[in-house]
Formats: structure tokens, C-alpha cells, sequence
């Protein structure tokens, strides 16, 4: 009997956040899926587990329509096979009837294969490889493949899981450069913004982003206030490239997607940077939104600008400060962190707008330093991390002496 097109059949996917931001991302999956671009055939189920979120009895054309939209994604994988598997006779006999052709475009291509081991009934990793590779008919490569793949053995079961975005989502391709010192990674910039955002009490009018760097914090606040996403400006995902998946699917999302962006209004982005070269850099990764957004840029140095104000609505502020490698030599981290405190209290007492902030923090001294400076009216504090290192984004509100 032929196997139903795999639009005909519930799917399940695992959805991996941005390290940290489980919850967010959670909120931002619940959001799509309870307002999808049209009508699917199935009901799908949110479930968040240890580390990641599981959507299952999920049409496919949702699927991939979370790999468009979701900003606060690293990846969404495909659960291609799951099945009973104690022993070789049984994986084998599982790997032979899989239906690779629903992925592959052809034989004998390259793929990545990552082994998972967990109380299985070997510990061989290689082994585990090297049959998959064989029944796929793929060879391992360690990078520069969309094609992704990842078995799971746990207990007696195994699953095969296949990347749907192929690279990870945070490449977004919207940066002309991607120079930069210890860049932030454009999902958990994302993530950073969609969790400040959610103590606004009105729209967002501009947004201040000082220590600009290359622009992701600037970049992904018009993504999170435009509706837009990965889809909306990246080039291709792996997903596109599968047998199963259909031409008019991923031409419909790549459409919806640009109107989203086209049609929803979106704020003044004012970048500060005070580096020439970055700032030549930052100009130039400004290009492809410059049809939508409107940019100021402030060259210099962030203590002699004033808050940009807007006409109506709040101003955010996202602030990316130099530490680690960015740091200039006997400069006091400390001291540049009670700095900017006092300089944005000030600020935001002489206005007549809501001021909504975050700003990212290394360790606990650098937070409590922008804390006592900042004296908020109300303020949270959130963990995550970055390049392994854990870090702390400071989240605030605050309304002036002159609120109206």
C-alpha cells in the first residue's frame, strides 16, 4: 500500500530555544500556532519538556511554517522515525524502512549525522553512524551541509530526527557584514527583545540602540515589532530542498512572510557607535531594510547624545556594553556600568515618554552596579547563556517626572 503524502499525515517536531530562553520561545510557538497563516488540517499539541518543546499531531506545512517565523528558534527538527530497537537486527531493519526519498533529493549526498546515546543496547557510536550512512546512502561530513540529521537511542527506542532549517535559524541573511567582536547571536537578541516587551503598556515609538556593533539589537527589534522572522529575508532552509515538501507550500510562507514585513508599521531605529570602521559596517547592514525601516545613526560617543524621543508611544532601549574582548585595557567594567546607569536615570526623568530598557550584564557585579545607578521603578532580571558563559539581561520600565 503506498504511503500517504506527508501532508495527509499528523507530523511531531522538536523545537530547540535559544540557551536560556525556553519560556519565551514557548510563548512565541503557543502564538503561531494559535494564529496560523491559514486553516491546517490538524490540531497540534504544545508541550514543553526538559530543554526543548515538542509540537506533535502537527500538519506539515506548520511545521515548516514555524521554521519562517520563529525568531527565538535555534533549530526545528522533524521527527522522521521512531520505533521500538533493542538490538542491530532491529535498527537495521528500521533504517531500511525509512523513507528517505521524502529527503533526500538524491542519493549518495552528503549529510551531517549527530549520535545520541542514552541506556541504548550499544554505546557505538561510530557503528550507529556508519549503518545509518549506509541504509540513507549518505556520506558523513562534519560541516558545510544543510542536510542534518540526528539518531536518538534511548532506552529500546530509537529516533531520527532531520533539521528542517539545516543551518540554524539565527543566521537570518539580512547582514551585508558579519563582522564583529563577540557578536550576540540573532535568536537570543530576539529572545531578549520579546522578553522586555512583554511589560509595555504601549507601542513602542523608537528604539535606542547604543554600543550598536554590527546591529542585532537594532536588527531583531524589527523583526519581534514588524511580525517578521527568519523567513523573511533568509535565503533558503533544507526543508525547501526535500522531496515532500511542496513548491506552492514554501511559496505561499515566502509570500505571507513579505507581507507581513511590508504591511506592518515599525519604529525609528537610532544606532550609536562610536568606532568609524563598525559604524561603516553597520551603515552598510542597514540595506536591506532600508524599504521599510527609517535609521538614524549617532557617530560617537554614547554619553554626549541625548535619548531620541518619539512623537508618540515609548522608547525602548537595548544595550549591548563592551566587556570581554570588546573592553578597552584598564577600563573599569564597573564603573562603566554605574556610568550608564546614572546617565539613563537622568535621561528618562527628563522626559515626558514611557522608557522600557534592557541591557545585558556579564556577572552579578556589573548588574548590581546598573541597578543601584538605574533606580527603577520596577525591574526583572533574567539568566541565559552565551558562548557557554552565563549571562544576565536587566529588564526596567521607567516613567518620568514629567509623564503624561
Amino acid at each position: 500500500m503506498p504511503r500517504a503524502p506527508i501532508t495527509a499525515r499528523p507530523q511531531s517536531v522538536y523545537i530547540r530555544p535559544a540557551p536560556g530562553w525556553l519560556e519565551v520561545c514557548e510563548r512565541e510557538v503557543a502564538s503561531i500556532l494559535k494564529k496560523p497563516f491559514q486553516k491546517y488540517k490538524f490540531e497540534p499539541k504544545l508541550q514543553r519538556l526538559k530543554s526543548t518543546l515538542k509540537v506533535s499531531h502537527c500538519d506539515w506545512r506548520q511545521a515548516l511554517e514555524c521554521v519562517f517565523r520563529l525568531r527565538s528558534a535555534h533549530d526545528v527538527e522533524w521527527l522522521f522515525v521512531e520505533s521500538p530497537c533493542s538490538s542491530w537486527q532491529e535498527l537495521e531493519r528500521v533504517l531500511q524502512k525509512s523513507p528517505w526519498d521524502e529527503i533526500l533529493p538524491q542519493k549518495d549526498v552528503s549529510a551531517h549525522v549527530t549520535i545520541d546515546i542514552i541506556r541504548g543496547f550499544t554505546s557505538g557510536s561510530a557503528k550507529l553512524r556508519s549503518k545509518f550512512c549506509e541504509y540513507a546512502k549518505i556520506e558523513h561530513v562534519s560541516e558545510g551541509t544543510p542536510i542534518r540529521f540526528k539518531l536518538e537511542l534511548r532506552d529500546q527506542r530509537v529516533r531520527i530526527l532531520v533539521s528542517l532549517a539545516g543551518e540554524p535559524l539565527y543566521k537570518r541573511d539580512y547582514k551585508e557584514v558579519l563582522q564583529a567582536v563577540a557578536p550576540l547571536p540573532e535568536h537570543l537578541a530576539a529572545s531578549c527583545i520579546q522578553w522586555v516587551l512583554e511589560q509595555t503598556e504601549e507601542p513602542v515609538g523608537a528604539v535606542w540602540a547604543p554600543f550598536a556593533g554590527s546591529g542585532t539589537f537594532g536588527f531583531e527589534s524589527l523583526l519581534v515589532l514588524g511580525a517578521a522572522g527568519p523567513g523573511t529575508f533568509r535565503k533558503s532552509f533544507a526543508c525547501e530542498a526535500f522531496p515532500a515538501t511542496p513548491l506552492t507550500t514554501i511559496q505561499y510562507l515566502r509570500r505571507k512572510m513579505r507581507e507581513n514585513w511590508e504591511k506592518n508599521p515599525v519604529p525609528k531605529i537610532v544606532f550609536n557607535e562610536m568606532n568609524e570602521d563598525v559604524m561603516l559596517i553597520l551603515q552598510a547592514n542597514t540595506k536591506n531594510f532600508s524599504s521599510q525601516a527609517a535609521f538614524e545613526f549617532q557617530k560617537g560617543n554614547f554619553w554626549d547624545f541625548k535619548m531620541p524621543l518619539p512623537e508618540t508611544g515609548s522608547v525602548m532601549l537595548l544595550l549591548n556594553p563592551p566587556f570581554g574582548d570588546r573592553l578597552a585595557k584598564k577600563s573599569s567594567i564597573i564603573e562603566i556600568y554605574k556610568k550608564i546607569g546614572d546617565r539613563l536615570r537622568r535621561e528618562s526623568e527628563k522626559v515626558s515618554v514611557e522608557v522600557l530598557g534592557g541591557c545585558l550584564c556579564p556577572d552579578e557585579k556589573t548588574w548590581r552596579s546598573l541597578l543601584s545607578a538605574l533606580q527603577p521603578e520596577n525591574f526583572a532580571t533574567h539568566h541565559f547563556t552565551h558562548g557557554g558563559k552565563e549571562m544576565r539581561i536587566l529588564r526596567w520600565k521607567k516613567k518620568g517626572a514629567n509623564f503624561r
